[in-house]
């Protein structure tokens, strides 16, 4: 399945932030679902049989089947999810703007990433901007997500700070309540000191051979060579940090990003 990717930067200024947001806000419709054959029925529309335990998820423009879930699936649309979220963050008086580097959907699944430029931490090199990461499947590969993380000027790369800054989980099992997320928002961005302070630890800690043993076993051969190759390993836990989440950013695909993106926010305590 193609995954579409959108260059916010170069949208046409005169459209709303909606319109450049269309393709993540397709309409979706929970229908029926059969199966088999009903022996009793000679009219071929009537030959499914209907089941009350799963149900199918359905893009209402072109009809195309997302997925089979079962009944308990409560269904959270990207635009419940996404319209309220940038709803609020009218209401505050930091810019922000919708990011395409981290940012990618598809039918299944989607993550949108919102920057806030002015809302910065800085390692000496380049600053690194707030982000916000909205994710949410129609699939099951998971429910509603947040997390929080940076973007690092210099180059572009994405890290999460999964384990300074708080996340939200919704399951799609009952109604979301996109105040916990909007508390969430007013929380987070209160806490830009306590990034920092962990940054200034990071450039004054040496890295630990536990560490490698970790990457290797959580993120694979082909990162830990990556590693292997690019990092004085005199260096500090910062720079190994930054090696890390460059491979992340500009070599694996968007939509297995997040995984390696937590799994390095463990690994420094980030």
């Amino acid at each position: 399945m193609q995954t579409e990717t959108i260059n916010f930067v170069e949208s046409l200024p005169n459209l709303s932030i909606e319109e450049q947001l269309k393709p993540y806000l397709f309409e979706v419709e929970q229908r029926e679902v059969g199966y088999g054959m009903n022996p009793t029925s000679i009219f071929p529309k009537n030959n499914l049989v209907s089941t009350s335990e799963y149900q199918s998820i359905v893009r209402a423009d072109n009809n195309n089947l997302i997925s089979i879930m079962p009944s308990s699936y409560k269904m959270v649309s990207n635009r419940e999810v996404i319209l309220p979220v940038l709803d609020f963050l009218d209401q505050f008086d930091n810019k922000w703007y919708v990011d395409e580097s981290h940012s990618f959907v598809e039918d299944g699944r989607m993550k949108l990433q919102i920057t806030f430029p002015d809302l910065t931490v800085s390692d000496g090199d380049s600053d690194i901007a707030l982000s916000l990461y909205l994710h949410n499947s129609y699939n099951g590969a998971e429910g509603v997500r947040s997390f929080w993380g940076g973007i690092r000027g210099i180059c572009t790369n994405g890290m999460v700070f999964g384990e300074l800054l708080g996340k939200f989980y919704h399951r799609h099992t009952a109604g979301i309540n996109i105040d916990q997320l909007k508390e969430q928002v007013i929380t987070s961005t209160e806490k830009l000191p306590v990034i920092q302070e962990r940054i200034n630890i990071l450039q004054n800690l040496e890295s630990k051979p536990e560490q490698f043993v970790a990457i290797e076993k959580t993120m694979g051969k082909k990162i830990s060579n990556y590693v292997a190759e690019n990092y004085d390993y005199t260096e500090s836990q910062w720079v190994l940090l930054n090696i890390l989440t460059y491979y992340v950013s500009h070599v694996i695909d968007k939509r297995q990003r997040s995984a390696y993106q937590m799994h390095i926010s463990k690994l420094f305590n980030f």
